[in-house]
C-alpha cells in the first residue's frame, strides 16, 4: 500500500473493488493455484525424455553449445518457480503486496514467451536460428553481467561468439542471417500469444506482460489504471490523494495468464521430445 496523488479531471478516484468482485477474484486465484500444483506434479514426475528421433532431437543436434531442449527446461523452471512463489506468498500472508507478484508475472510469462515463440516456428532450421540468436543475446547480456561483477575475469566473449556463429554456418537456410539482430520481447510475447489464442480464460500474454512490466518499472499511469485506489480524503499542491492496492481480480487474471503460458509450453515441449507418428510403426 502506498499514498499518491492525481488531479480528479474526469476519473473516478475511488476504484476498489466490490466484494462481488473480490469473491471471484479469490475463486480464480484458487483455480490457477491448482493449475500450477497439477503442472508442478506432472513436471516433477520425472524429466521428459527426449527421444532420438523427436523433432526436438534434431535441432538439438544444431545446437550443441546450448541445446534447444535445455533451454526449454531452463524457461519451464524459470516461469513455475516465479508463480509457485506467488502463491505460495498469498498462502502464508493472507494478503496481496501492492506491486510484488506482478514482477512474479511478469517473469513467468517472458521465459515462457521464449519457449513458445520458437518451438512455434516449426521447421528445424528455423527453430534452431532463433534458439541461437537467443544464445547469442544471453551471451552478450553475460559480458555486462561480469564486467561489472569481474571485470578482470571476462575473457570468453570471442571464443564464445565465435563458436556461436560456427554454429550457424551449420544451419543452412539461416547461415548468412545476421545473428546480432535480436526479436523485442513485445513481438516474442505476441507470437507466442497465438498458439493460445482459444484457450485463454481472461486476459492474454500481451496484456499481462504490458502491464506487469508497467508496474515494475514503477510506471505513475499503469499503478494508477490497475492497481485500486482508495480517497484520503486529502489533497496536496497537486490534487487528491489516495492510497493504492493490488487488485486480486487482476493478480487471479494475471497469474491464470502465466499459468496457460506454462502448460501450453509443457505440451508443446512434449510434442517436440515424442516419436514422431511416422516412425512408431516401424
Amino acid at each position: 500500500m502506498t499514498r499518491s496523488t492525481m488531479t480528479e479531471g474526469k476519473f473516478k478516484l475511488d476504484t476498489r473493488e466490490t466484494a462481488q468482485e473480490e469473491q471471484a477474484g479469490k475463486f480464480f486465484l484458487a483455480q490457477a493455484k491448482t493449475r500450477t500444483d497439477d503442472f508442478l506434479a506432472k513436471w516433477e514426475a520425472g524429466e521428459i525424455e527426449v527421444f532420438p528421433t523427436s523433432a526436438i532431437a534434431k535441432v538439438d543436434l544444431l545446437l550443441p553449445y546450448h541445446p534447444l531442449s535445455y533451454q526449454i527446461r531452463n524457461f519451464i523452471s524459470v516461469g513455475l518457480d516465479n508463480v509457485r512463489a506467488a502463491h505460495r506468498y498469498i498462502e502464508k500472508t493472507n494478503e496481496l503486496p501492492m506491486t510484488a507478484l506482478y514482477s512474479m508475472i511478469r517473469s513467468t510469462v517472458e521465459a515462457t514467451s521464449y519457449g513458445l515463440w520458437i518451438l512455434k516456428a516449426g521447421k528445424k532450421d528455423k527453430q534452431a536460428f532463433l534458439s541461437l540468436r537467443l544464445t547469442f543475446e544471453n551471451n552478450e547480456d553475460l559480458e555486462g553481467l561480469v564486467k561489472v561483477l569481474r571485470p578482470s575475469e571476462w575473457k570468453q566473449r570471442d571464443k564464445v561468439q565465435k563458436r556461436l556463429l560456427e554454429l550457424q554456418r551449420g544451419i543452412n537456410t539461416y547461415k548468412n542471417h545476421d545473428l546480432t539482430q535480436h526479436a523485442t520481447t513485445t513481438d516474442v510475447v505476441r507470437e507466442a500469444d497465438k498458439v493460445l489464442e482459444r484457450r485463454r480464460t481472461f486476459f492474454n500474454g500481451l496484456q499481462t506482460w504490458k502491464a506487469c512490466s508497467g508496474i515494475a518499472h514503477a510506471n505513475s499511469a499503469v499503478l494508477n489504471s490497475v492497481l485500486e485506489r482508495q480517497p484520503t480524503g486529502e489533497s496536496d499542491a497537486i490534487g487528491q490523494t489516495f492510497i493504492l492496492t493490488s487488485r486480486i481480480t487482476f493478480v487471479a487474471g494475471f497469474l491464470l495468464a502465466a499459468v496457460e503460458n506454462l502448460e501450453a509450453l509443457l505440451d508443446m515441449y512434449e510434442a517436440a521430445c515424442a516419436v514422431p507418428p511416422d516412425v512408431r510403426g516401424r
